[in-house]
């Protein structure tokens, strides 16, 4: 083989080199980025309550499925009365999950759907409601007594109602005579476990029967207590006290939201008055 051959067969060799790199170049070229997933998942069916709790639903649906194979669900809880939308993120392995903390007694309402690595959104599945049930257990109910401490008093003292839920128990109320009682009411000293007050302005010589209903914290449980009578003691007194005049202000406490309110002291032709002025908060 000559110079001349081998010179031209090199060339030959560097230019078909030269001409392939140059198509796949050109090939890489016009391939560009990766097409971006823009399918949804499909759309989960079939959403059911399989339980409900004092503040818990449990719920169940069919799976969805995804062109990329990878996605999650979203758990959407809609409050009542309320355009607050609550969504909770579900794994892809996971077709059941149970929401909880939520308010007792209420009707909510639950949806899924399913998203994406890419963000891509499936529909709504079908809607589902369930009502919390809420604590249907009363507290106990007190037991009270009844001890006339004059002509028109008389102290009322019951012990304290326990209820199923700790901390939660209770708010009382108090019937005289068969009506609600919510007026001329005192807090008295009680012994451990018990709570009192003195009933004023009854009439004196009168036969008064009361009762004390415990109730929990949902307003909707309660138990009532025994009924407890007592006769305030006779009087011949029949001659009110004088009115008291000159009722005004005498300071204000601006930091600790008090005031002290004073007046000229009443009088009576039987019982003593020492009070001229207490303390308002």
């Amino acid at each position: 083989m000559t110079t001349q051959t081998l010179a031209r067969l090199i060339i030959a060799t560097v230019a078909v080199a030269l001409l392939t790199l140059m198509l796949f170049s050109g090939r890489s070229a016009s391939a560009g980025p990766p097409r971006k997933d823009t399918t949804a998942p499909t759309t989960p069916t079939n959403l059911v309550v399989t339980a409900v709790g004092d503040s818990t639903v449990s719920l169940k649906w069919n799976a969805a499925t995804d062109n990329s194979g990878k996605f999650t669900y979203r758990v959407k809880v809609n409050w009542p009365n309320s355009s607050i939308n609550v969504v909770q993120t579900v794994g892809q392995t996971q077709t059941t999950y149970t929401v909880q903390n939520l308010a007792p007694f209420s009707k909510f309402s639950f949806a899924v759907y399913a998203v994406d690595g890419s963000g891509n959104r499936s529909g709504d599945s079908n809607l589902v409601t369930a009502e919390t049930a809420g604590d249907t257990i009363p507290p106990s109910a007190p037991v009270l007594q009844a001890v006339a401490l004059g002509p028109s008093r008389v102290q009322l003292t019951w012990t304290k109602s326990v209820d199923n839920i700790p901390n939660y128990c209770c708010t009382y109320a108090l019937t005289r005579n068969g009506s609600p009682l919510t007026q001329h009411i005192n807090a008295a000293l009680a012994p451990s476990g018990h709570l009192s007050v003195i009933i004023r302005h009854l009439q004196p010589g009168s036969v008064n029967t009361f009762t004390v209903t415990a109730i929990d914290y949902t307003g909707k449980n309660s138990s009532t207590s025994n009924v407890a009578g007592a006769e305030t003691w006779p009087s011949t007194d029949t001659t009110p006290p004088s009115v008291p005049t000159n009722f005004h202000v005498i300071s204000f406490d601006n930091g600790g939201g008090e005031a002290w309110l004073g007046w000229t002291q009443a009088t009576d032709n039987t019982d003593a008055q020492a009070i001229s002025s207490m303390r308002y908060m």
